[in-house]
């Protein structure tokens, strides 16, 4: 697979050499901001990868731009991916790089005939909300708090590290169409103007920065919006007590629905700073499906 950023070629290939494999760290390092201490050693990356996990690199010509690693799990009698980290130099961000790699990762398991990946994220991130949701049509059941304990890096300084469980079925008719489909996404904008969907949860402004004020947590309708930040990187800069507020308050709003039945199934994007993005969250057939996976119970670490 390649993708073509500013006339070169993103190609995408396992990694297989020692100098490759080192330069996982220094990805690691300048995607995250992480320590040593977080940082996944190439000997573990290498071991995975041998012992049918996945570790893949993106190529601009012959320099290492990206990486994507997971490993096998199982929760009772299925087996899974579980995709732990994907990371792209700043430098080449945004260009469809991190779409390639989990394109590529999809191919490889359905040869391996394992036809589900999961991974976690932050709720509160809309780019990657954007990708896992509407570009490679994943969804979510489950919402786990402060899953990796306190994160000392500077994207996770002050908040707990509460996730969202994608799950990603990798030959659903929601995935297919969803890779293959070249039509525009949602806007945030478009949702809220509509006004065809009640709103969870409200907010005020203070400038460019959005306070969370209100939630609705007895909404019984099928289809549901829940808003989150244009840009919490921003907030947090800011005032870290209202990013704070931010993850408080949805983490009711998901917990609270997740718990009655509802999923979320689609993200709107934000295109300007005084327009929030936004989840949809629907009952149905995602909400109701086989309740995968079991670890995702109870998950609370303090």
């Amino acid at each position: 697979m390649q993708s073509t950023k500013f006339g070169t070629n993103i190609k995408i290939s396992p990694i297989k050499t020692l100098t490759d494999l080192r330069k996982c760290h220094e990805i690691q390092r300048a995607t995250w901001g992480y320590t040593d201490l977080m940082v996944f050693p190439y000997t573990q990356l290498i071991s995975a990868a041998h012992n049918g996990g996945v570790l893949l690199g993106a190529y601009d010509g012959m320099d290492l731009i990206g990486f994507l690693f997971g490993y096998l799990g199982m929760s009772g009698a299925k087996l899974y991916l579980f995709s732990q980290r994907m990371g792209v130099l700043p430098s080449h961000q945004g260009y469809g790089t991190g779409t390639l790699l989990k394109l590529a990762q999809r191919d490889q398991m359905l040869r391996q005939g394992i036809d589900l990946v999961v991974w976690t994220y932050d709720p509160l991130l809309g780019r990657n909300a954007l990708l896992n949701i509407e570009k490679l049509g994943g969804f979510v059941r489950h919402y786990v708090r402060n899953i990796y304990g306190t994160v000392q890096n500077p994207l996770q300084v002050g908040l707990s590290t509460d996730r969202f469980l994608l799950e990603w079925e990798l030959m659903s008719p929601r995935v297919r169409e969803r890779i293959r489909s070249n039509t525009t996404r949602p806007l945030a904008r478009d949702w809220l103007d509509a006004e065809t969907y009640p709103l969870v949860n409200y907010i005020a402004w203070e400038g460019n920065i959005p306070r969370p004020i209100a939630t609705e947590l007895e909404l019984k309708d099928d289809i549901l919006l829940v808003q989150i930040p244009p840009d919490l990187n921003l907030i947090k800069k800011n005032d870290l007590s209202i990013a704070r507020g931010w993850r408080e308050s949805t983490r009711d709003v998901f917990e609270t629905y997740f718990q009655r039945g509802y999923a979320v199934t689609g993200f709107a994007r934000s295109t300007d700073p005084r327009t929030p993005n936004i989840y949809k969250m629907e009952k149905g057939e995602l909400a109701n499906s086989s309740d995968f996976p079991s670890w995702a119970h109870g998950v609370k670490i303090d």
